[in-house]
């Protein structure tokens, strides 16, 4: 399959490195693909770690740091997904997905939501909430589309 050259393409080619004649042998493509699903998963899960312990150790006084640490952290998780369903994969496909596996990750996203709520409780309001609600719907919106247009059988490019 032939990609067109979108500025994701182009960035990931960069920065991936993916030119590189190391990524010529397969075993090292293979070894590397592993190594590094396993360091972005890792990362993911101990952005989240850190963020909750900082929430509830530090409070109010780190949610600056929290939100932003989650915005990076959620922006580099989506543009990875971008990047696979770009090339014709779907990540997210739910057979992909091991339930069992996501529970620790629920609970740990439960206690940070938690976290926040309570660092956060002496400014809530019903414009905080409004907020927040609106916030979830346009990231659900955003998953839908992303899903909607980016098949695996009808890659996006």
């Amino acid at each position: 399959m032939t990609t067109r050259q979108t500025p994701l393409m182009r960035a990931a080619r960069f920065v991936g490195d993916l030119g590189n004649p190391f990524y010529e042998e397969e075993r090292h493509r293979d070894v590397w693909n592993e190594a590094s699903a396993f360091g972005l998963q890792l990362a993911l899960v101990t952005a989240l770690l850190f963020a909750t312990v900082s929430i509830w150790i530090v409070g109010r006084p780190a949610l600056p740091y929290v939100e932003i640490g989650l915005v990076l952290t959620g922006a580099v998780g989506g543009l990875t997904i971008l990047y696979a369903q770009r090339l014709g994969v779907d990540v997210l496909a739910p057979q992909r997905l091991q339930r069992a596996r996501m529970i620790p990750l629920a609970v740990l996203v439960v206690a940070l939501l938690a976290g926040i709520l309570h660092a956060d409780a002496t400014s809530w309001s019903w414009s905080t909430a409004a907020g927040t609600v609106t916030g979830i719907l346009v990231v659900a919106g955003a998953i839908v589309l992303a899903r909607r247009f980016a098949r695996p059988d009808q890659p996006s490019d």
